[in-house]
């Protein structure tokens, strides 16, 4: 049972009691929630705010503390400027000579983000292209001028989880000979697709296109290969700890 101010929700679907939380951005709700076998009830004041959800996290790795690691855990709305963010860090210490882009696991989703993310590599060159069987659905994303790295050394994980704009990320590092790519082949998600509504309130999420890498490679059921195969070591490997055999290997190749 959970009460919202006057409001009573019990046997309610959890979409209905998200629908009376809502409320303007600054203003508090009292929120009193009774759970079973606790006999006071559970009072709680919250204040309404947008939430930014944190896709990106960094740090500086290796014995020498030379190698900034980016672990980017999706690419949504805000992706591009968190990723940028940490980049700019990075950049103001003198002692950063390469990089990590891990993107193991990462699910993708907008392409625009891959795009913009992808473009702070690149002094040129396209990025990827969709093709379809309208004109409209046929496109050619291209990278403006600017490295923020200054051309320092990448080296992108990727694994089965990758996939979609994780692998259009990676797959138009390597092409353009950009990044190296460790780790195992991605998922392979090339498939652009639209939601047609349809008169009852559902829809169809139709394929209308596919996403191909600036070799003219589709990435749909194939993935991108990597350059160096790793794969995940131990019944114990840990994204991102001391059993992660393929970060390791990425740190021992930057500093051998």
């Amino acid at each position: 049972i959970v009460k919202i101010g006057k409001e009573q929700v019990q046997g309610k679907s959890l979409m209905e009691a998200v629908k009376l939380m809502r409320g303007p951005v600054g203003t508090s709700i009292d929120l009193t929630v009774r759970r079973k076998n606790v006999k006071k009830p559970l009072k709680f004041i919250i204040k309404r705010k947008i939430i930014e959800v944190q896709s990106v996290s960094s740090k500086i790795i290796s014995k020498e503390k030379n190698i900034g690691y980016i672990r980017l855990k999706s690419f949504n709305e805000n992706s591009d400027n968190q990723f940028l963010k940490s980049i700019k860090k990075f950049e103001k210490n003198p002692k950063i000579k390469s990089y990590v882009i891990d993107l193991r696991n990462n699910p993708g989703v907008l392409l625009t983000q891959a795009i913009n993310i992808t473009d702070f590599f690149l002094d040129e060159g396209e990025i990827v292209s969709t093709k379809g069987r309208k004109v409209s659905e046929t496109r050619k994303f291209f990278a403006k001028k600017g490295d923020e790295i200054k051309g320092k050394p990448i080296i992108v994980l990727i694994n089965n989880g990758s996939a979609s704009a994780s692998e259009i990320f990676a797959g138009a590092l390597k092409d353009h000979k950009r990044a190296i790519i460790l780790g195992e082949n991605s998922y392979g998600k090339g498939s652009v697709q639209s939601i047609i509504p349809l008169r009852n309130g559902g829809g169809i999420r139709l394929t209308i296109s596919r996403y191909y890498l600036p070799s003219g490679k589709s990435i749909s059921e194939v993935g991108v290969t990597p350059d160096i195969l790793i794969e995940e070591i131990g019944n114990d490997f840990k994204i991102n700890s001391e059993k992660d055999n393929q970060l390791n290997y990425a740190i021992k190749l930057f500093n051998s």
